[in-house]
């Protein structure tokens, strides 16, 4: 419309009249590819607003037979509710992370490179819990854990890790700085460190952290520990352990594409 209304005010008669026809071709496709690259454009703003779409590279998935919950296809997080509280796994790949939390002034405190050793590299999980029920819930970090096929086990991470890792790598500058400040902004078990609950009707999330699993194991899994409070203060706190099935692709994991700096 708007080459239409161009044409009619900056073209002569002459050449209205002789390409006519194909100005008002050239108008139309001119009207719909602006109107495709608006709508992409607008895709990809909502997908860096939350982080990005699901990264066909990532290593890590949803087991093809899970044990427990149900995986959406769409983001491939999977979906666990007990006693009244549903928690919701979902891996997010390092592509994605640094996309979501480094910037021309800030650096993801989640940044590491792939010639880094693995006590430096992380696996990276985004959880939501949802409280259902009409007493607290309270994330237990000793007992939430990472393990894989060959037997080891993985503790989650936090902003202290993190600093010694860029620490390590001689990689403390300002953008390093201004991505560890919202760290314990995101981390689940920093976010609700020294027992802070999750209260009735109320839903907390973050990012549980942990190194990298073995790379020759294919199978992970990942136990998130909460604890819900007793109905009288003189009674115990119920123990719930939420486990997530994943599998890695060592395919993949092997062939990771670098990341900037």
């Amino acid at each position: 419309m708007v080459l239409s209304n161009l044409s009619a005010i900056f073209l002569p008669s002459y050449f209205k009249a002789k390409f006519g026809k194909g100005i008002i071709v050239m108008s139309k496709f001119f009207y719909i590819a602006s109107t495709i690259l608006f709508l992409c454009v607008a895709i990809y703003l909502n997908s860096c607003a939350s982080g990005g779409l699901v990264d066909p590279t990532d290593p890590v998935i949803p087991a093809p037979e899970i044990k427990d919950g149900n995986v959406d296809p769409a983001t491939r997080a999977i979906t666990i509710t007990k006693d009244g509280i549903t928690v919701t796994m979902e891996h997010w790949s390092r592509t994605r992370l640094n996309r979501k939390y480094t910037s021309a002034s800030s650096r993801s405190p989640f940044y590491y490179l792939e010639t880094w050793e693995q006590a430096y590299q992380h696996e990276v999980f985004h959880v939501t819990i949802k409280n259902d029920t009409n007493r607290n819930v309270l994330i237990e970090a000793k007992d939430t854990k990472m393990e894989d096929e060959r037997k080891y086990v993985y503790r989650p991470m936090g902003t202290f890790d993190f600093r010694n890792k860029f620490v390590t790598k001689k990689m403390m500058d300002i953008k390093t700085n201004k991505g560890l400040e919202i760290s314990s902004q995101i981390v689940l078990t920093e976010v609700y460190a020294n027992r802070r609950p999750i209260g009735p009707g109320k839903t907390g999330e973050g990012f549980l952290v942990f190194n990298l699993p073995s790379s020759q194991a294919t199978k992970v899994w990942v136990t998130l520990v909460l604890e819900r409070e007793p109905e009288i203060a003189t009674a115990a706190y119920q123990r719930i352990e939420f486990k997530f099935d994943y599998i890695q692709d060592l395919v993949k994991r092997n062939h990771q594409p670098p990341v900037k700096r």
